[in-house]
């Protein structure tokens, strides 16, 4: 029987270079899944683009998209440029895999500018409502007249309460997106061959490490294999983001008590629902 303290489930800790691959492998797999539908929705608004002739696009079809491509840019920006001392991000890993040894080749100028704007896009896309609030609030007073500035005074509405829902979007505005989706695309993409090209530099550090054959016979060259799945409620992935959430909010221990009190509730549940169906 297995014990532990919450604490120490807190963070996985890099002690190999097969750790460090494990890592970086696991970050390097969420951007693959990820940049992929990003660049079919970003595909998705050009076709929205060249079949639209109007000054205007519906709230809708713009938001769709929008969305899509927003929620796939927060995923992989999550796995690249999350610079929280308790998340594993490319921009992170990268430092102290350098620190620890592992990586001796430096990153380059240009993507080190490059994460740093990319962990400028992840803090911007994450604005609190605080931050909003202080930007609202200058930009209702500096758009003041010059005649009234000193005289009038920027009153809030307080009731009504204004809930403003967008009814359409200026055509500009699809334009816009389009063009930030090719650029992101583009670096993420950078990010990405720069991640597999340290991870294969981890790999033959390895000593004694297992050969992948090819058509061209066996090689220590780093493969990515596709592999299709059926995703469950009750699968390993779905045991792997109970245990997670446990850890997160520090309600696991490691025993084997916990571990089956967490994911036999899950099971539990599932078994319910298809009771009462």
């Amino acid at each position: 029987m297995s014990n532990g303290t919450k604490q120490q489930y807190k963070q996985f800790n890099i002690d190999s270079i097969s750790d460090a691959c494990l890592t970086l492998g696991m970050l390097i797999t969420g951007v693959i899944v990820n940049l992929e539908k990003y660049k079919e929705y970003a595909a998705e608004a050009e076709l929205l683009l060249e079949s639209n002739d109007e000054e205007y696009i519906p709230a809708k079809a713009y938001d769709d998209i929008n969305d899509k491509l927003l929620y796939r840019q927060r995923e992989i920006l999550k796995f690249l440029a999350d610079h929280q001392n308790s998340s594993f991000s490319y921009i992170n890993l990268r430092r102290l895999l350098e620190k620890k040894g592992y990586l001796t080749s430096p990153l380059s100028v240009e993507m080190t500018q490059l994460l740093n704007e990319l962990l400028d896009v992840r803090n911007w896309t994450f604005h609190n409502p605080q931050s909003l609030m202080v930007a609202a609030k200058e930009v209702a007073e500096k758009n003041l007249p010059d005649e009234l500035k000193g005289i009038a005074q920027v009153l809030p509405q307080l009731n009504p309460v204004i809930v403003k829902k967008v009814n359409r979007y200026e055509l500009i505005m699809l334009v816009s997106l389009t063009i930030h989706a090719k650029r992101r695309t583009v670096q993420f993409e950078k990010n990405l061959a720069s991640m597999k090209s340290d991870y294969q530099e981890l790999y033959n550090g390895i000593e004694n490490k297992l050969f992948v054959m090819t058509q061209e016979g066996l090689s220590s060259e780093v493969q990515y294999a596709e592999r299709f799945i059926d995703s469950g409620l009750t699968d390993f992935s779905s045991d792997i983001a109970q245990i997670s959430m446990a850890i997160q909010k520090s309600k696991y221990d490691g025993t084997d008590e916990k571990f089956g009190e967490l994911i036999m509730r899950m099971g539990n549940e599932v078994s319910d629902k298809k009771g009462v169906e």
